[in-house]
Formats: structure tokens, sequence, C-alpha cells
């Protein structure tokens, strides 16, 4: 039985392979964001990157997204909701 201690570093090497893997599927456009989403972690990334892979990489597709449900909806990139101020009270 492996220990936790193990364990780690294998799953870091596959999270790295599966991570290349899908970046060689990616858009060459659109490998930068989901880098950033990927290796640093970034938040703002991973959202734009969810979205557009959830619409197979076509921009225009986030802005006409009809997903009213998607817990992203009101926070993805590109559409008119994302891009205004909320209010200050």
């Amino acid at each position: 039985m492996k220990s936790k201690n193990l364990e780690k570093p294998d799953s870091e090497l596959l999270r790295k392979q599966k991570i290349a893997s899908r970046i060689a599927e990616i858009p060459k456009k659109y490998r930068k964001i989901y880098r950033k989403a990927v290796q640093d972690n970034n938040k703002n990334a991973a959202i734009q990157s969810f979205c557009l892979e959830c619409v197979c990489w076509q921009k225009n597709e986030i802005i006409n997204c009809s997903c009213l449900v998607c817990p992203l909806y009101g926070l993805r990139p590109y559409s008119v909701f994302h891009n205004l101020k909320k209010p200050r009270f």
C-alpha cells in the first residue's frame, strides 16, 4: 500500500501529462489562457477556459450562451453582463 507522500508525485506527473495532452487539442490562440488557468490557478482564466471549452472554442457562442442554469452564466467572459460594474450601495 502506497503512502500519500508516494502517491502525490505520481498524481502530479499524471496531471502534467494530461494537461499537455489537452493543450495539444486546444486551438493555438486559446492555449495561453488555458495554461494560465491550470498552471497559475488563475480564476478568471479558468472561467474563460471553461466557457470556451464548453462552446467548442467559439468565442461568439459564449456571448450568446443560453444555458441560464450554468453556475458560470453570470461570470462568463465577453458578455455584456460580465462587463457591467456592480452598483455600490
